[in-house]
């Protein structure tokens, strides 16, 4: 038997780019990842979408009302003609809600000139669109007291009692899904994001709704013929609030992807996936925006929906994208996949888990 001969490793061998990349891979590998401590239960709530969405609705509520309740008369409001406070007062607060509920989005999310466009052209379609709803919804509201004043007398409180009370306030509220649409679909038409338009559709259609149907039992409760602001005050709130509640359940029950940050400067928050691609950047233009992160470039990686599966793809980045704690160039994600760019730890899920 031969002796066997001593291994001779030459210079262009060590330099040889097979070697740099297993080097480089290696590297990857041994780089240190952020960890992901357990998020306090606060930052949770912080972030839950239909929570801030609420008092955001809410918010734009009130507000519309102490602009425009100093300039209410309530014996005009029951009067036959028009008066620019009865013509403008309902597509102002749509506008109102429209506004908050789009900027907040923004807001949460640090991104400024994301809440200043988005917020202002959903204050527009809401103030427009609501001008818009103005006849179906007067028509569906004059029907219902068309109705009721058939069924029932009128009391003292101007409202009518019973099923024909009950009729007045269907009446209501379906005149008020009219005005919640228009409020909920501005924020996907500024996006340009067609699933989070529909969201917006269903969302405002419910949360108005459920306003409309709060609106008179409120009166009721706390008005007065002759001084009903805080029943008018409580009522455009309760309107705001179904509206922006169930803007954010709609997009929690239609969700098919999302990424959940388990620990970056936005730990908490949960970004649904709506566009192909989803960019994911340091750049305020990113689908989702990493900020004060200088490993994150502005476009650092994309996630792209296949036929019900999601890949991720990075964007050829100096720090790279990691999946699991390993370093990939495209992959096709798996709930609970744990994926890190720069500092920033965002964990995956699809529903049903069928990209298993």
């Amino acid at each position: 038997m031969s002796s066997m001969e001593p291994l001779r490793v030459t210079d262009d061998d060590l330099r040889s780019p097979s070697v740099e990349g297993v080097l480089a891979e290696q590297e990857a590998l041994n780089r240190a990842m952020p960890t992901a401590a357990p998020l306090p239960w606060h930052r949770r709530i912080l972030y839950a979408t239909w929570l801030y969405l609420a008092l955001a609705g809410t918010t734009a509520g009130f507000v519309a009302w102490a602009v425009f309740e100093p300039f209410i008369n309530d014996n005009d409001m029951d009067a036959d003609e028009v008066s620019l406070v009865n013509l403008f007062l309902f597509p102002a607060v749509t506008a109102f809600i429209a506004l908050f509920v789009a900027a907040t989005e923004g807001l949460m999310c640090r991104n400024i000139k994301r809440a200043l466009f988005s917020g202002s052209v959903s204050c527009a379609i809401g103030f427009v669109g609501g001008l818009l709803m103005l006849i179906p919804a007067t028509i569906f509201y004059g029907i219902g007291l068309a109705i009721a004043s058939e069924m029932s007398p009128v009391t003292e409180n101007g409202m009518p009692t019973g099923g024909a009370l009950a009729i007045v306030i269907l009446g209501r509220g379906i005149a008020w899904a009219l005005f919640g649409i228009v409020a909920g679909i501005g924020q996907g038409i500024a996006l340009r994001q067609g699933r989070m338009v529909v969201n917006g559709l269903l969302g405002g259609a419910l949360g108005g709704l459920l306003g409309g149907f709060l609106f008179d039992p409120v009166y009721l409760v706390l008005g007065l013929p002759e001084e009903a602001a805080a029943s008018r005050a409580l009522g455009f709130m309760a309107i705001g609030l179904s509206v922006g509640l169930f803007l954010g359940l709609v997009e929690q029950w239609t969700k098919s992807a999302w990424l959940f940050m388990k620990a970056g400067p936005l730990a908490g928050k949960q970004f649904v996936l709506y566009r192909n691609p989803t960019v994911v950047g340091s750049s305020p233009k990113a689908d989702i925006y990493l900020f004060k992160d200088a490993a994150i470039e502005p476009r650092h990686a994309l996630l792209h929906a296949r036929g019900g599966r999601y890949e991720i793809e990075d964007c050829g980045t100096a720090d790279g994208t990691y999946v699991n704690g390993k370093p990939v160039s495209r992959q096709i994600l798996r709930s609970g996949d744990q994926v890190v760019v720069g500092r920033t730890v965002l964990e995956f899920s699809l529903r049903d888990n069928r990209a298993r």
